[in-house]
């Protein structure tokens, strides 16, 4: 223990030799600390006002519009897929009365740039439907096929027959799948009663030529050659002819 007496011994020190300090640190009684101050403009980029968290219009990031669309701004979904169901309800009442008077659905450029292929093909997916609960052996894939085939060999024959070059397949397509509705109501009878019977066939008949008036008017109003509605009117009764021989057997 004589190792830590004299000036070595520690716990003989006075204590406040323990708190002295360099005269130019922190030892001085009056000493001042100064601060900057610092003010929005110096922060620069670093510096976020109140509002941009209140704000939820304005983003975090780039002080802009967070691009939410409001609801009620929104287009209906039916308007977002193109389908319009007044353009459907009127063109399937066009067809139902071939003898109307001329309206907007007799337009050509009212058939040339609306052509819509939700009727068709919701009247393509009914009559397989009736098809399918009257028992017949023709189903989907028999009335896609033969509706696909037809309207392209349609649509080669207009271009042939029509000098007009504003034809597309799609608005053919549309007439055709349109003037299909009066087979459609035949194949919903043959659910509840044979067609191989004479009413049945008299009917049959009648749906043929139902459809072929309605569609050779609008195919001849789309080309603008009504001279020729006649040479129109017999491919189209051929082609509801096989949809009729389809739902009768």
């Amino acid at each position: 223990m004589s190792g830590y007496t004299g000036t070595d011994n520690y716990w003989g020190q006075s204590p406040q030799g323990q708190y002295n300090f360099d005269p130019s640190g922190f030892g001085q009684p009056n000493q001042q600390f100064e601060f900057q101050t610092y003010n929005d403009q110096q922060s620069g980029d670093f510096s976020y006002t109140q509002k941009s968290y209140l704000d939820p219009t304005q983003s975090a990031y780039t002080g802009g519009s967070t691009g939410f669309v409001d609801e009620e701004e929104e287009p209906p979904l039916l308007e977002e897929l193109g389908i319009d169901p007044d353009r459907i309800l009127q063109k399937t009442l066009a067809v139902l009365n071939p003898f109307h008077r001329k309206g907007q659905i007799d337009d050509a450029n009212y058939l040339l740039q609306d052509s819509d292929l939700a009727g068709p093909v919701a009247f393509c997916l009914i009559l397989a439907t009736f098809l399918t609960l009257a028992g017949s052996k023709a189903h989907f894939g028999y009335i896609y096929g033969l509706a696909m085939t037809s309207c392209i060999f349609m649509y080669i024959l207009q271009s042939l027959m029509s000098t007009s070059t504003n034809i597309t397949l799609s608005s053919v397509a549309s007439v055709l799948g349109y003037c299909l509705l009066p087979e459609v109501v035949l194949a919903g009878l043959s659910i509840f009663t044979t067609l191989q019977a004479t009413i049945g066939l008299v009917l049959s008949m009648f749906a043929v030529a139902w459809s072929t008036l309605s569609a050779s008017r609008l195919l001849t109003t789309m080309s603008g050659e009504e001279n020729q509605r006649l040479l129109i009117a017999y491919p189209c009764g051929l082609l509801y002819g096989v949809f009729t021989l389809i739902i009768i057997f």
